[in-house]
């Protein structure tokens, strides 16, 4: 996979969509290098209640990281997309989007994440998953 470089400073909308790719990537099972775009203090928030997870006292790329590894082991054959273009506040170092994941048997839910970006990493994403796939 190619990474847009990421950089400290102001984000930009290209910066924000490539930390959303590689956020998507993650979740698809690519944990190579965690902390080339995840922030040392990296937290993630669940509107849901994820199943066997203490999930806020994941901490840290590596955190994140296994947590998603033991995710796809209890859960495989998922496959995560985003839907349209992520939304990128530069100002509030803010990007949100929709995705949505399709599992094994076709089944589809959607889900909205918004992450926060500090110094050109993710330092905080918010997420919740709901019951079915959006409509269109």
């Amino acid at each position: 996979m190619t990474t847009t470089p990421l950089t400290t400073g102001t984000l930009t909308p290209a910066t924000g969509i490539a930390l959303f790719d590689r956020w998507t990537a993650l979740w698809n099972g690519d944990l190579s290098d965690p902390e080339a775009f995840l922030a040392p203090a990296f937290r993630i928030r669940f509107g849901n209640d994820p199943e066997n997870a203490a999930t806020d006292e994941i901490h840290g790329p590596a955190g994140i990281a296994s947590y998603v590894s033991d995710f796809r082991i209890r859960k495989p054959g998922l496959r995560y997309a985003v839907e349209g273009t992520p939304l990128v506040d530069g100002g509030l170092g803010q990007v949100a989007s929709r995705w949505y994941v399709t599992g094994p048997d076709g089944a589809q839910k959607s889900g909205i994440d918004m992450l926060e970006v500090v110094d050109g990493r993710i330092a905080t994403v918010w997420s919740v998953t709901g019951l079915r796939r959006f409509a269109r």
